[in-house]
């Protein structure tokens, strides 16, 4: 939809403009440089991420306002009414997207350059000229306050809805919170260079540019500042080709129009009106790059244009057409790596090294997929990069938990909170690691530093019980594993603790009260399901025991354990079902040959049916 929207208002504005004198030259320019938008590398986060669902309907909107607008300059009898869409359709380009609202002021540099356009047509007649002037004058003046009346009402109405600028970190776009003026401007420039760089080579993608991806220009002697000289030559040539005496008045409004197309949608990301949350994000660059490929389209006409002979043409033709086939694997090659986290962040790697984050998001990645090795040293990377990463530490606390490291654990979870103290999960994993240790104190102290900084924390409550249990406090486990199952009533662990607690401490009635609710919020859960059938085995519900003894083991599937088919064979031992129960016994055994209690029973059982027999 937004190829085919593009598509038509970059005919109507060659049109318009009359770029050309034959429609059809128009037509192809216009399809040449659409078709450049169509497989754009740059696009690629924008469709492939969910998150650049905002962009596409911000774009989509975006160029319908503009659409609507050059009917309202266009139609007599309609004019208000096609105004009012565009408006409206600003309103929502900027409600899907903040740069949304910009088109307004692309639609005011429409204007002026039509306007100018006006005027050098009427000059045929003066007193017709004249009064022709001034009617479209008034008429073009009246709808460029319009533009302006909506654009403060919009950002007022935005700014009044969020009450407050979002709080962004200086990790997010560390320029931005830079106290020195030269570092700041210079690294601004650098980022528009490579903004633009995006355009003309996007090889260079990544979907995060934050945490150092991009070092601050500090000294007057980095070399990147030369990069930055460049783009503004590159800018000055622009500005020359518009005032060009050899260029017609027609190339030098659509350069105008393709470099207004450039900028203007991307002001709000410049940083120049407000600091933004980001370094560069590629989604942001999707209206802009309309722009680009407008003047890519404009350019290539231009050489043709000079270069008469067929056979220079095609050798032209194929040079754009090389372009288009670059850039089209370029794309496919990007949407691959789209396609699941692993590709996508390791992907990261490449292009940004520097950047903690890609390095955090790696080692999460890696830990998902069993590969805590990998995991362990990526979180090292990221802390060495930005040594005050305290999600990072946690994480990387939890992976030397789980090996059972619990002194270095502790050191990188104290570390951790001691640049972030209201960091409620890092206190949590610190209970943890203390209780590990044996050191019960500190451990309930930090269980309670998690529910300070965090209300509602069901996991931390379960943990809490964990310990109140360890410590024998059966009732105060019991609480907190409640609240647990309050705050999530579909809290696994917390309604497993609780049912085996609660038939160990012979609280049967109040356990089979509960059974229902538990079976209601997890019907498939096998551990649940398994804490049910102990219970109903204990008061001598065998069928209703059996039933979900045996859904439980079939629920457990591989994860299953030799104490499920031991417990089952004692239903059925106690149910006089021997030759089940010693079934059951067995495959226990078959499991863990030296599970002692499934021995111990068929041990018994063999003796109980010997007995028998005598």
């Amino acid at each position: 939809m937004c190829c085919v929207i593009i598509w038509i208002t970059y005919r109507i504005i060659l049109n318009k403009i009359k770029f050309s004198s034959c429609k059809e030259s128009a037509s192809n320019i216009a399809y040449l440089a659409t078709l450049l938008f169509c497989i754009h590398p740059i696009h690629v986060e924008a469709i492939c991420g969910i998150v650049g669902r905002a962009d596409l309907l911000a774009a989509i909107t975006f160029f319908s306002s503009f659409l609507m607008y050059d009917k309202a300059m266009r139609d007599t009898y309609f004019s208000c009414l096609y105004l009012i869409f565009a408006i409206l359709f600003a309103g929502l380009s900027m409600l899907f997207k903040e740069n949304g609202i910009t088109v307004l002021g692309f639609c005011v540099i429409y204007e002026l350059i039509m306007n100018i356009q006006a005027k050098e047509r009427n000059k045929s007649g003066i007193f017709q000229g004249f009064f022709g002037n001034i009617i479209f004058n008034f008429k073009s003046s009246l709808r460029v306050l319009c533009l302006v009346v909506s654009i403060v009402i919009m950002l007022y109405l935005r700014w009044f809805i969020m009450r407050e600028k979002p709080i962004f970190k200086h990790t997010d776009n560390p320029a931005a919170f830079n106290p020195d003026f030269f570092t700041r401007v210079a690294s601004y420039n650098y980022i528009y260079f490579i903004n633009s760089l995006l355009f003309v080579w996007p090889y260079w993608l990544c979907y995060d540019w934050s945490m150092g991806c991009i070092p601050l220009i500090k000294e007057y002697t980095d070399i990147r500042i030369m990069f930055v000289i460049l783009l503004y030559c590159f800018g000055c040539m622009g500005l020359l080709s518009v005032f060009n005496g050899r260029n017609r008045m027609q190339t030098k409004r659509l350069i105008i129009l393709a470099f207004s197309l450039v900028i203007i949608p991307f002001l709000p990301a410049s940083n120049m009106l407000f600091p933004v949350g980001f370094v560069i994000a590629e989604r942001i660059l999707y209206i802009p790059s309309a722009g680009y490929c407008l003047l890519v389209a404009i350019g290539f006409h231009k050489i043709l244009q000079r270069r008469p002979l067929n056979i220079s043409r095609n050798i032209m033709m194929v040079v754009y057409l090389f372009l288009i086939l670059v850039y089209a694997i370029r794309s496919y090659q990007r949407s691959f790596e789209w396609q699941t986290e692993y590709k996508l962040f390791t992907s990261g790697l490449i292009v940004c090294p520097l950047n903690a984050k890609v390095h955090y998001n790696v080692a999460k990645v890696a830990d998902a997929n069993g590969n805590m090795t990998w995991a362990m040293n990526e979180y090292k990377i990221a802390i060495r990069l930005y040594p005050e990463y305290y999600q990072a530490m946690n994480n990387l606390a939890n992976l030397l938990k789980n090996k059972r490291q619990f002194v270095d654990a502790e050191f990188y979870l104290r570390k951790a909170i001691s640049l972030k103290e209201d960091f409620p999960a890092a206190w949590m994993n610190l209970g943890i690691v203390l209780a590990s240790v044996k050191n019960f104190e500190e451990s309930e102290k930090a269980y309670q530093n998690a529910l300070k900084y965090r209300k509602h924390y069901p996991d931390c409550h379960y943990n809490l019980g964990n310990l109140y249990l360890e410590l024998n406090k059966t009732n105060m486990a019991v609480e907190h594993w409640f609240r647990a199952i309050q705050l999530n009533p579909k809290h696994n662990s917390a309604w497993t603790n609780l049912l085996a607690l609660l038939d160990n401490t012979d609280q049967i009635d109040k356990a089979l009260k509960l059974i229902p609710q538990a079976l209601q919020e997890l019907p498939e859960s096998p551990s649940v399901v398994f804490a049910i059938a102990n219970i109903y085995g204990k008061i001598d519900e065998y069928s209703e025991a059996e039933r979900h003894f045996l859904k439980s083991i079939q629920l457990f599937g591989q994860y299953i354990k030799p104490i499920h088919y031991s417990n089952l064979g004692v239903l059925y031992h106690r149910w006089k079902k021997y030759d089940m129960a010693e079934t059951m016994y067995k495959k226990a055994l078959e499991i863990q040959p030296n599970f002692q209690s499934a021995r111990k029973n068929l041990e018994s059982l063999k003796k109980l049916r010997l007995r028998i027999k005598l």
